[in-house]
């Protein structure tokens, strides 16, 4: 399987493709906290996460961070670096130690010309990055914070999840002040829920990482909230 296979910005391309938009990466390696681009300002690389995790978020005027993305392995962040002229809409930051491939906005706009496929997966990605925004809006708007977090874990879990070995069972490795920040609370508000859920057989909160032990009764808390 090609290295680049595994991101969506590349689906449909050939081996020959693949081969030829790899010799125009570079590898980049980010510490945690570092800034890997900031909003509104000119999109000169994509990045493809390899290892690690990046934190897409916009500034508020009083300088807080709303956090709209968390993007993992097999991502790619700074999507705007395809289009002409493209401004970066987020910013973004390394949340743990990356390994990523990087490309230059004018190496890409050459690779385009080449593939025009990759102008389609770009906007088609783009698009669905709007439609999770719209829908991450809707969540803060109409659910309770219980629901939110539900919701995000399953969806963590699809994307990201790795196994545990134990049957059923799904490891994300984020930490608990990630989550928090994601949804829009407190670490106090997740690590409350994540304790409660825990005694309930619905996850295991460890260390760097949380676990999903109980996917359906996720779901439920997703759909209809208890008490707590």
């Amino acid at each position: 399987m090609h290295m680049l296979e595994r991101y969506r910005l590349f689906e449909g391309l050939d081996p020959q493709a693949l081969d030829d938009i790899a010799a125009y990466a570079r590898v980049s390696h980010a510490r945690r906290g570092a800034i890997l681009f900031e909003e509104h300002t000119p999109a000169e690389t994509l990045y493809a996460v390899q290892n690690g995790w990046v934190r897409l978020y916009k500034l508020a005027v009083d300088g807080r961070q709303s956090v709209i993305r968390l993007s993992g392995p097999s991502d790619v962040v700074g999507i705007s670096a395809v289009l002409p002229e493209g401004m970066y809409t987020l910013a973004a930051q390394a949340i743990s130690p990356c390994r990523l491939l990087a490309w230059r906005a004018r190496d890409l706009h050459r690779l385009i010309d080449l593939y025009p496929m990759l102008q389609s997966n770009s906007l088609r990605l783009l698009s669905e990055y709007r439609d999770h925004l719209q829908q991450q809006f809707l969540e803060l708007a109409t659910e309770h914070v219980e629901q939110r977090l539900a919701h995000t874990l399953i969806r963590l879990a699809d994307q990201y999840g790795a196994p545990t070995g134990a049957p059923g069972q799904v490891k994300i490795p984020l930490m608990q002040r990630d989550l928090a920040d994601l949804i829009g609370v407190s670490h106090y508000t997740v690590n409350r829920l994540l304790h409660l859920w825990q005694q309930q057989g619905l996850v295991k909160s460890r260390r760097g990482c949380v676990v999903v032990t109980d996917r359906q009764q996720l779901l439920t808390r997703a759909e209809t909230p208890s008490e707590s």
